[in-house]
């Protein structure tokens, strides 16, 4: 016979459902913080923040910034005009039609000093060339790069071509150019590649017209002093940057998983950076009107940023994680 302690049950059921609640608060808690909280990354400060290094960073969703210092605007990579391409299904549309409209691209671009180009793919340059025309930028970027503004009619006087060792100086600012790579797919495949090694007969119009045209990392120093490390892919040549001691590090960790200990080695060669603003992370399809997201739905833990926070807080403890939000400014 087996016997029951009737009382002991009902209490050791009502706490069990009391635990199980609590957990489930708990879970329903962190689902509701932005990507990258529950770990420990902080949100940008309400007002971007305490200011001191006379530097503001503003996130586009992406891979595209404008980072801005005295009467100076810097662009990476900006791009408004998100569409869905097939690549969140596997399925690349390489006739999909680029869409142009500047609505958002009037709404928050007015001034820019120089636009980098980190590589050529849709969603980093198929808005670089109104841009620049709309501002008179100078753009930065490989050949391809060059070859595809050229064909879009950006004037050659505003084109500068790099590969990669070049160190520009500017009006109290520098900008380095280091060779990198695109990070790579599950079977340590590029998407898109391919280099565009002479001018076309007409602009570019779909997103096939776009191909990597090689992968840039850059290196802007602010008074000789300020630098911030810029990088466009889950990837990077680690003999090229080891030794790099930014003040502030976008780092984009969509894919890394497939580089070999991709984390801690970056961080390494980078001397642990003191503040990491992580870039190229989130849903690059989803509207811009939206909170962003990550790409776990899709992906899974390779694009879950909450893991990959926990991992950089595990490799570089003393690192500041700032996640900013869609057209949120923050300011060092």
């Amino acid at each position: 016979m087996c016997f029951v302690d009737t009382e002991w049950s009902r209490r050791g059921f009502l706490a069990t459902g009391v635990t199980a609640s609590i957990a489930a608060a708990a879970n329903l808690g962190r689902s509701l913080l932005a990507p990258g909280v529950a770990e420990g990354a902080e949100p940008s400060p309400r007002g971007g923040g305490p200011g001191t290094a006379g530097v503001n960073f503003k996130w586009f969703g992406t891979n595209g910034w404008e980072i801005t210092f005295g009467n100076k605007t810097i662009l990476i990579d900006p791009w408004f005009n998100r569409f869905e391409s097939g690549f969140l299904q596997n399925k690349l549309k390489m006739d999909a039609v680029l869409p142009t409209d500047t609505t958002l691209i009037d709404q928050h671009v007015s001034k820019a000093d120089q636009i980098l180009i980190g590589h050529g793919h849709w969603d980093h340059m198929a808005d670089v060339p109104y841009i620049a025309k709309k501002t008179g930028a100078m753009v930065i970027g490989s050949e391809s790069h060059a070859n595809l503004m050229r064909a879009a009619g950006v004037p050659e006087g505003k084109i500068v071509q790099v590969k990669g060792g070049e160190y520009m100086q500017f009006d109290g600012y520098t900008i380095e150019a280091f060779p990198s790579v695109h990070s790579m797919g599950g079977t340590k495949k590029y998407a898109v590649p391919g280099h565009v090694v002479s001018v076309p007969s007409a602009p570019p119009t779909k997103l096939g017209d776009l191909p990597e045209g090689d992968t840039l990392i850059y290196v802007l120093t602010i008074g000789g002093k300020y630098s911030v490390f810029l990088m466009s892919s889950g990837n990077y040549i680690e003999r090229a940057i080891a030794g790099l001691r930014p003040d502030v590090a976008l780092i984009a960790p969509l894919f890394s998983n497939n580089t070999h200990a991709f984390t801690p080695r970056l961080v390494k060669a980078l001397n642990y950076p003191k503040i990491v603003l992580p870039t190229h992370w989130d849903d690059f399809e989803a509207s811009l009107s939206e909170s962003p997201k990550d790409l776990r739905g899709i992906y899974g833990d390779v694009a879950n940023l909450d893991l990959w926070v926990k991992e950089m807080k595990t490799v570089s403890p003393k690192s500041r994680i700032i996640t900013a939000s869609y057209f949120g400014s923050y300011a060092p």
